[in-house]
């Protein structure tokens, strides 16, 4: 495991790990979204199937350098391809894909996409919050993980576009740290479609793409070179691949003649909450999806939460009153900094109507 982000950043004052317990799923669903009804019930034992990862990549194995490895929970970049499904469970996840299929959008980078799958389906919510599949997870990840704070966040699905000149998913990096993604269709029916990720790191990948590292999340159609880019074959349906995505330059190419590709991409968050949020929240913020707000307060709650159990747990009583002090702020900096921009979105959308400005886009 990684040693925690360095004393500028939100950290516990003493060695010992407390995991913060993931959050429940929400009682009530934010308004504007659909539930399916007449699904498949989960069953761990019938729909899951474990395998382990073909290839393991680390953040070194990247260019990353100390700081930025040990700022991290988990050494891991990309792990796999691994099996997660069952025969049955392929069958049944389909199922709820494509009928899921009616609600999917457009954006500028991944042409055609669905949000809140968690909130949409029951099915596709206890999947991807099986106690089973977060445990293998957390094992290829090498830290213990937890489904995504924000729950809009735990299950996308991508589908392939109707203008097969666009790439189903531009050059990018996520919002989040932590996702899989999942082959939902046979690759062995489609023709292009790849999933491809770059060997490097964010910073190199900027200068190849000539765009900030920060502007890696819009996404870029620009071309890497071949010998930097690894493709990803998938097996069958029912394989996927595990990434810590904020620091992952990712893409699916282009489909050469039409055919149906589903993926579904659910996300994670590192359960030992000392490290950085690597959550790009300034984005996240504009997506315009329903609840986001309250997702995104929930989320910085329960990180300051963890790190002020860890605090309670580990603050030795020699510490001097300005030592205390500072680790008391640094527990709840995020909350703070989500709060003024959570303000700050208030008083853009009382000047803006938010339907016209927070264009919605995939992660």
């Amino acid at each position: 495991m990684s040693k925690p982000a360095d004393a500028d950043g939100p950290r516990q004052p003493s060695s010992r790990v407390t995991l913060s317990d993931p959050l429940p799923f929400p009682s009530e669903l934010p308004p504007g979204y659909e539930t399916m009804d007449d699904e498949p019930r989960f069953d761990a034992g019938r729909h899951l199937a474990f395998s382990a990862p073909a290839r393991t990549w680390t953040l070194g194995d990247f260019g990353y350098d100390r700081n930025t490895i040990d700022a991290s929970p988990s050494p891991v970049a990309v792990a796999g391809p691994f099996r997660v499904l069952s025969d049955e469970g392929v069958q049944a996840t389909q199922g709820v894909a494509r009928r899921l299929g009616k609600f999917s959008r457009l954006s500028q980078r991944t042409a055609n996409y669905l949000a809140g799958g968690a909130y949409r389906s029951r099915f596709l919510r206890d999947l991807f919050r099986a106690p089973e599949l977060v445990d293998f997870l957390s094992r290829v990840a090498g830290t213990p993980l937890a489904p995504h704070s924000m729950p809009s966040q735990q299950v996308y699905v991508n589908y392939a576009p109707e203008d097969i000149t666009r790439h189903v998913d531009t050059w990018h990096t996520d919002s989040i740290g932590f996702d899989i993604v999942l082959m939902v269709t046979d690759p062995a029916t489609i023709k292009g479609g790849e999933f491809q990720f770059f060997r490097g790191t964010r910073e190199e990948a900027a200068g190849l793409l000539a765009t900030p590292t920060g502007g890696l999340i819009r996404g870029s159609n620009v071309e890497l070179p071949a010998a930097r880019v690894e493709a990803v074959k998938f097996p069958s349906p029912g394989y996927a691949l595990f990434q810590q995505g904020n620091l992952v330059l990712h893409r699916a190419t282009r489909l050469l003649e039409r055919g149906e590709r589903i993926t579904m991409v659910p996300g994670f968050v590192a359960r030992d909450t000392r490290f950085m949020d690597p959550t790009n929240v300034g984005s996240i913020v504009d997506w315009g999806e329903p609840g986001l707000a309250a997702e995104l307060a929930r989320h910085k709650a329960w990180l300051a939460r963890g790190r002020l159990d860890a605090l309670i747990d580990g603050l030795p009583l020699s510490t001097a009153p300005r030592e205390a002090a500072a680790a008391l702020r640094r527990a709840v900096a995020d909350v703070h900094d989500m709060a003024a921009l959570l303000e700050r979105q208030g008083d853009n959308d009382a000047v803006t109507p938010s339907a016209g400005r927070n264009a919605p886009t995939a992660r």
